[in-house]
């Protein structure tokens, strides 16, 4: 019989040996997915995108050279797996197909004509099911290309400081200020039908002719900051109008104090800010390359805010463009902006910059997030996918690929001097929700008003109440 300590032992070392085969397993299907591509020879299709890919064609038509941050990660992963690989000899650069001449990259893989397509390719739910994918290739934020804001007149400069909401309370509020102050003004019989009130004080409250009109005029006076004038000015009066010159000192020092911001401050303002101000403005449309990658993903929506953007795509036939300059020219007309990932848009900033020497495009302010990584496509259960995905994802641990993106867009230093030009046409611009006023901030001076009111009011019965008691008390002595 064995000890228990020889039991522990002898179950400790079996332990250990089944975790020794279970990593050895694992390290053979690992290494048979590395090694799937080693010594095999695969035919790649180009996806065409600035910045990602570029291909060079000789005089016949035929690719003869590669460029970009996907060629750099092709030659590679070719060194790093050992295999060999030729370009597919096509016009095609798009996945999808638009005709019998060009039926798309998808065709070729499909039918066993191609092994991979490089490229910055989306995943979608119909790709997916004639498609795998070797995900994690490229990371990158959207951004929303618009032409370069520019300044105007700055009439509307005059109206900012405070928000519409503002403009019609006191609309509204300055009448009702009026029609208070007329009413307590106008003559009452009841101050002098008693012989018996004090004479020297009812010749305080001698009445002037003042027309209603004339009172609404010294209210906006008070408001304009150039005082007002009233006659009898009892009590009553005293409290709505004094209430009233509060309010006006409160209104009038913030509309100044931001009025001078208004007018130095920059009035460029540009197309949009973000994808979800193209949305809502249908004076604003939206272009996109047409079949790659944006025009799949927002075309595809059946929710949300890419349905939105989706629906505006499908309602104009400019929206997208079958060559990227057709797309930049739009967006250089004045009521088109242009969605891409940020590395394309910052490529057709420096492009039109060389080109015209001018600072024509400019980044919306807010940038888009990509709802997947970029991938590269092959054809369904093909056995070099986890091979090209643990590949890409070595290259990310080595920063690889992020050197090589920077490197394409460090040779567009243009693009640094647009942004700067464009941030400092709108560097003093005030943001319209963070800075105009609204009703909420006049709180205050609105409270004082009503106050005011009260008091009148309240004076106002008092008055009332006082010199009927004394022309009551008055009247009864004369019948004594």
């Amino acid at each position: 019989m064995l000890s228990p300590i020889t039991q522990t032992f002898g179950n400790f070392q079996k332990m250990r040996w089944n975790c020794l085969l279970f990593l050895i397993g694992w390290s053979k299907l690992i290494s048979s997915d590395i090694m799937s591509l080693n010594g095999k020879h695969i035919v790649v299709g180009t996806q065409v995108t600035l910045v990602h890919l570029y291909v060079t064609r000789n005089i016949s038509g035929h690719i003869v050279k590669l460029d970009g941050v996907a060629a750099e990660t092709l030659d590679s992963l070719a060194r790093r797996l050992n295999f060999t690989y030729s370009v597919l000899q096509v016009n095609d650069s798009l996945m999808e197909g638009f005709s019998n001449a060009l039926p798309g990259l998808a065709f070729y893989i499909t039918n066993g004509m191609c092994d991979v397509v490089i490229g910055p390719v989306v995943t979608t739910p119909s790709r997916f099911a004639i498609m795998d994918f070797a995900e994690g290739f490229m990371y990158t934020s959207g951004a929303l290309l618009i032409p370069m804001p520019t300044s105007s007149e700055n009439v509307a400069a005059v109206a900012k400081p405070f928000q519409r909401s503002v403009w019609i309370s006191l609309f509204f509020v300055m009448p009702i200020t009026a029609a208070a102050i007329y009413f307590f003004i106008l003559p009452k019989p009841w101050l002098h039908s008693s012989s018996t009130l004090d004479r020297s004080y009812c010749g305080k409250l001698h009445h002037i002719s003042c027309s209603a009109f004339e009172v609404l005029f010294e209210v906006f006076r008070i408001l304009m900051n150039q005082g007002g004038s009233f006659p009898t000015m009892r009590n009553t009066v005293c409290f709505v109008v004094g209430s009233w010159c509060l309010g006006a000192l409160v209104v009038v020092s913030a509309y100044n104090s931001l009025l001078t911001s208004y007018i130095l401050g920059s009035n460029a303002e540009p197309l949009v800010d973000s994808l979800a101000d193209v949305a809502a403005n249908s004076k604003v449309n939206l272009v996109v390359d047409k079949g790659l990658a944006v025009d799949v993903v927002v075309s595809g929506a059946t929710v949300g805010l890419y349905k939105q953007l989706g629906d505006k795509l499908r309602s104009n036939k400019n929206s997208r463009c079958v060559t990227f300059q057709g797309c930049i020219d739009l967006v250089k007309s004045g009521s088109y902006t242009y969605l891409n990932g940020l590395s394309v848009t910052l490529n057709a900033i420096d492009g039109d910059y060389k080109s015209t020497r001018k600072c024509n495009l400019a980044l919306a302010r807010k940038p888009e997030s990509v709802p997947a990584s970029l991938a590269w496509a092959l054809s369904k259960k093909s056995p070099y996918t986890k091979s090209f995905t643990k590949g890409f994802m070595e290259l990310h641990q080595a920063g690889l690929i992020d050197e090589w993106t920077n490197r394409e867009l460090h040779l567009r230093r243009n693009v640094s001097f647009c942004l700067n030009e464009a941030k400092k046409v709108q560097q003093r611009k005030i943001s319209d929700n963070l800075t105009k006023i609204t009703l909420k901030n006049f709180s205050g001076a609105f409270y004082v008003l009503v106050v005011g009111y009260v008091l009148s009011l309240i004076c106002f019965f008092g008055e009332n109440i006082y010199f009927r008691l004394l022309k009551y008390y008055g009247d009864r002595q004369q019948v004594v």
